[in-house]
């Protein structure tokens, strides 16, 4: 019997006769018994039980489905992390970045062995075999005057090098001028002899002596 069917037995007894209060009582406990369930769900609109609602440890874990729950659905650490994966294939090479700034100088390295002998050379021209001085004398010439002198090498040779020596002492005597000379008397440069010009600072007369060092060569070139 539901809660329909008791409540229109109810108003049907109530036309004919006043029923006892013990069974009005009674009558009015079964329909509660049997419609509260009903009663409640036609006067709660859907949607008005929320979160607000719901008391402390109300839904259990009997209530809710199994898979229902997501990841989102849980606070930060609530989850154990799961066993760690297989490791992934290695991916494609990336384009090659641009060249860094140069690095700082290194420490000198050790010193490497000693190569090898390398081949002989060519033979040279052939060098001076022999050498020959020349030495003129000049003067004495009088006091504070200047004279040149030259040596010259004669035939076939030629002046590699040549000086002057003086008479006097100290400051006596002062060379002008000393240079390898044509060797005809000209005063001119060339590789013929040796020229040298000698001013006489004293009060007496003083002379001086000129060296050319000649030599025979294959070729000469100067001497500028």
């Amino acid at each position: 019997m539901d809660a329909t069917r008791i409540r229109r037995r109810v108003a049907d007894t109530a036309r004919g006769k006043v029923p006892r209060p013990s069974t009005v009582i009674a009558l009015v406990a079964l329909a509660v018994a049997l419609g509260g369930t009903g009663y409640a769900a036609t006067l709660l609109p859907a949607g008005s039980v929320g979160t607000a609602q719901l008391k402390n440890g109300a839904v259990i874990s009997s209530k809710v489905k199994n898979g229902s729950l997501q990841a989102a659905d849980f606070a930060p650490g609530e989850l154990p992390a799961g066993a760690q994966g297989p490791q992934g294939p290695a991916g494609s090479a990336g384009p090659q970045g641009p060249a860094g700034p140069a690095g700082p100088q290194g420490p000198k390295g050790d010193t490497g062995a000693a190569g090898s002998q390398g081949p002989q050379g060519p033979q040279g021209p052939p060098g001076i075999s022999s050498l020959t001085y020349v030495a003129r004398d000049y003067g004495p010439f009088p006091a504070h005057s200047q004279y040149a002198g030259e040596a010259a090498c004669g035939s076939n040779l030629h002046v590699v090098g040549g000086g002057v020596l003086t008479d006097g002492g100290y400051a006596e005597q002062a060379v002008n001028s000393s240079f390898p000379s044509s060797g005809d008397g000209s005063g001119n440069e060339g590789t013929a002899g040796w020229i040298a010009a000698v001013d006489n600072l004293s009060s007496s007369t003083r002379g001086f002596t000129v060296y050319a060092i000649c030599a025979a060569v294959s070729s000469v070139s100067g001497p500028r």
